[in-house]
């Protein structure tokens, strides 16, 4: 029992020290061998926990999505029944997620092209497209709304990692007020 403990500890080990090799070299110099010196183990260790570098990229994008999804359910039920409280909300924390980890960020903003077959999450974008049916829109609007929401998310996300926001309640609450008015 320990040892598969200490196993799943260590596979989560590798996983957040490969998202952040990732952040720091990209997919294409990804290296395995860094990977394992930062986690103090042997370069023949991460085999034992995935079959070669594809998967283990793979389970990296994954661990990212399952702890946004987490997140991301956690305040879609608060606020059931009350898709643009939702939407809001998801959006807000959304930014939090990933200013409290860049270095996720920068795996899961990687093109299609180098992580092809991986799980790529459209959790927001999908949430807006509910609300723009639920109103009504049509395709047309439901596009620019999308667009304009994401802009403003992952443009206050930039804005906040190169100090030109703080990261702040006041600013959460400026971001909350731009997607509402984008949402009227």
């Amino acid at each position: 029992m320990e040892d598969e403990y200490f196993s799943d500890t260590l596979r989560d080990k590798l996983i957040i020290a490969g998202a952040d090799e990732i952040s720091q070299y990209g997919i294409h110099n990804f290296s395995l061998r860094r990977v394992a010196t930062a986690c103090n183990i042997s370069c023949a260790a991460p085999y034992k926990h995935f079959k070669n570098k594809e998967d283990f990229i793979l389970e990296i994008i994954r661990y990212i999505n399952r702890q946004w999804s987490l997140l991301r359910d956690q305040i879609l039920t608060l606020f059931t029944g009350d898709i643009r409280k939702q939407l809001v909300e998801v959006c807000i924390a959304y930014v939090r997620f990933w200013v409290a980890n860049p270095n996720y960020r920068s795996v899961l903003l990687a093109s299609e092209k180098e992580l092809e077959g991986a799980e790529k999450s459209t959790s927001v974008e999908a949430l807006i497209r509910t609300y723009c049916a639920s109103n009504g829109d049509d395709t047309d609007e439901t596009e620019r709304t999308v667009y304009a929401i994401k802009a403003i998310l992952y443009g206050m996300t930039a804005m906040m990692e190169n100090g030109e926001l703080q990261n702040i309640p006041k600013t959460y609450e400026h971001i909350r007020v731009t997607i509402e008015k984008e949402l009227n």
